[in-house]
């Protein structure tokens, strides 16, 4: 099922225009063992060190319709490059539904989206691909595999699957937690017609991304390993540091 994502519900008191906000802190470092081929190494990215990303989100539960219920700051500082993501959301049928993007890389790019006015009428759960990891926590794990859609352009929309595989712990640098490990995988049918059977049968070699989400509420994401973007785009390790 392709529903919306549900809205994260952070813990704290609303501000005046009615937000609750939350700010973590992550190291970033390349994936030490990449999963899809791919001609971006992601070390190339980091000249020997770590990244650092900032996440500040903001959540409004009682929003109306056409009005934000969620507002996510991305800010990325990587070997000395900075890039922001501003994500805003609208609630859509009990969950958020992405309304606008704008998107800043360095000096080199700068792009603002709007998802409301086409040029397609993009699926419910369609979300930018790079925020997918901030974006899905407030899902619930226990309702087997579900599907969403990862946008990476207006000409470019692949639908991901994404399962919970249990609880663990894990180590971070923010401390340990008890995590909800989440894979995510690509749909090879939206490249090549293989039918269930075969697709069942290739699931267990599908390149994936894993992620990791705090099982206590407010289910903060804890670690990440996979693509920052599409398949092809360079790996990377997102590790919650505070």
């Amino acid at each position: 099922m392709d529903l919306p994502f549900a809205l994260p519900r952070l813990t704290g008191a609303p501000d005046a225009e009615g937000y609750v906000t939350e700010k973590l802190r992550f190291r970033v470092k390349p994936r030490p063992q990449p999963k899809f081929k791919t001609i971006l190494d992601a070390r190339a990215l980091f000249s020997g060190g770590t990244g650092e990303v900032e996440a500040e989100t903001r959540v409004r539960a009682a929003a109306s319709e056409g009005t934000p219920a969620l507002l996510l700051d991305i800010a990325q500082r990587i070997s000395g490059i900075e890039a922001r993501d501003r994500f805003v959301g609208h609630p859509h049928r009990g969950g958020v539904r992405s309304a606008r993007l704008e998107r800043q890389m360095g000096r080199s790019r700068r792009e603002e989206v709007d998802f409301t006015a086409g040029p397609f009428v993009w699926p419910q759960a369609t979300y930018p691909e790079v925020l997918l990891p901030f974006l899905m926590r407030g899902q619930r794990w226990d309702q087997g595999v579900r599907a969403a859609y990862s946008w990476t352009s207006d000409r470019f929309v692949a639908r991901v699957y994404y399962e919970s595989r249990g609880e663990v712990s894990i180590d971070v640098p923010a401390g340990t937690f008890r995590a909800h490990h989440v894979w995510m995988y690509p749909d090879l049918n939206d490249w090549i017609a293989l039918g269930s059977v075969v697709t069942k049968l290739a699931k267990p070699l599908l390149p994936r991304y894993d992620l990791w989400f705090e099982s206590a509420a407010p289910h903060r994401p804890v670690r990440f390993e996979g693509s920052y973007g599409p398949p092809g785009a360079p790996e990377i390790v997102l590790e919650l540091a505070g």
